[in-house]
């Protein structure tokens, strides 16, 4: 599966075309650890109601911590399963976004987002 760089995620939010980017993580990694600013939380038992919530013609960027993506890879194949088709995992994950220094959020749970 093509996976998104970093530096291609950021090129492509700084251009304006931000895509909806999804957090497969856990809830409580997402409080521990921090998110990306702006993604949505969907750990694979929350999937279901965001996939309600978005349009089938999204670019989906999906993005966890483990090696090779691989929870991430699983998600964008239940994605791409409900009928999306503009999804990619996130290259390297919440690691490669934080080791590129880009900015981490620390928030409480927000039930529009559930980060």
């Amino acid at each position: 599966m093509d996976r998104i760089s970093v530096d291609e995620l950021v090129s492509m939010i700084d251009g304006g075309a931000t895509p909806v980017t999804l957090d497969v993580r856990s809830g409580e990694a997402r409080l521990r650890d921090g998110i990306i600013p702006g993604v949505i939380g969907a750990h694979p038992e929350d999937l279901e109601g965001v996939l309600a919530l978005l349009a089938h013609g999204a670019e989906v960027v999906v993005y966890c911590a483990c090696p090779n993506e691989a929870s991430a890879a699983t998600a964008a194949r239940h994605l791409r399963r409900a009928g999306f088709r503009k999804i990619r995992p996130l290259l390297g994950g919440i690691d490669a976004w934080t080791k590129a220094g880009l900015p981490i959020q620390f928030a409480r749970p927000d039930p529009a987002n559930r980060p």
